[in-house]
């Protein structure tokens, strides 16, 4: 998309949560450097974020469909479900510690007794879980705090969650036991509030993050095509 000189002037505020940060971060640098424009991408709690994206938020993004379902639903004024695109897609799967001393292969082994894992609200993984969910002993609210807690919480033994955390850790910190086929796979959505101070260079934004320059971005964080 072409700017206009009005466009090009403003600056462009993003809003999510902190899973997808970094691919979206580096986009928005991208995209900022190449449009000249100042891109300010801010992540934290949907709930605690919503009073600011409201007043002035160009673009929303979350780290799964159902996160975007429950943003549309409890704020059902802010963002313009037409306009939602996926770029990427995150593998779901289990961090386990270096050299998975518990032997974890599949779901099921979280659910053997001694086991104890992490869990993370928003990350909405206590379906795929089952009967697992009653060895959790650290609860937290989103995925940054999730992975503060992996590090610094030595004794939990696995955590359910996406490969985008799992491609942050330092080595020795914890491998990765992907879940494959559909039911391992979430799309981000991404989408423009729909009273976007600067609508012109949010629509360019979403059309930057399906190029090819940007999925190449995403691939690098851990994502998967979608």
């Amino acid at each position: 998309m072409v700017l206009n000189g009005e466009a090009r002037a403003a600056s462009l505020a993003v809003y999510g949560p902190g899973g997808p940060y970094p691919a979206i971060c580096q986009c928005a640098e991208i995209f900022g450097a190449r449009q000249g424009v100042a891109v300010d991408v801010q992540f934290g709690e949907p709930a605690k974020q919503a009073d600011q994206a409201a007043k002035n938020g160009d673009v929303y993004y979350t780290g799964a469909e159902y996160m975007m379902d429950d943003f549309i639903r409890d704020y059902p004024t802010l963002l313009d479900e037409s306009a939602i695109i996926y770029p990427a897609a995150r593998r779901v799967g289990i961090i386990v510690r270096q050299g998975n001393p518990k032997g974890v292969k599949s779901l099921g082994d979280l659910a053997a007794p001694g086991m104890r894992i992490l869990d993370v609200s928003l990350e909405n993984m206590a379906d795929l879980r089952g009967k697992a969910n009653a060895n959790t002993t650290v609860f937290v609210v989103t995925g940054r705090q999730g992975f503060t807690a992996w590090k610094t919480h030595n004794n939990l033994d696995a955590w359910v969650t996406y490969k985008t955390w799992a491609e942050q850790l330092d080595p020795g910190e914890g491998e990765f036991i992907p879940i494959d086929g559909p039911m391992g796979l979430r799309r981000i959505p991404v989408t423009v509030m729909r009273n976007a101070p600067n609508p012109e260079l949010a629509r360019a934004f979403l059309e930057f993050l399906e190029t090819d320059e940007a999925r190449t971005v995403f691939l690098e964080n851990g994502y998967e095509p979608y």
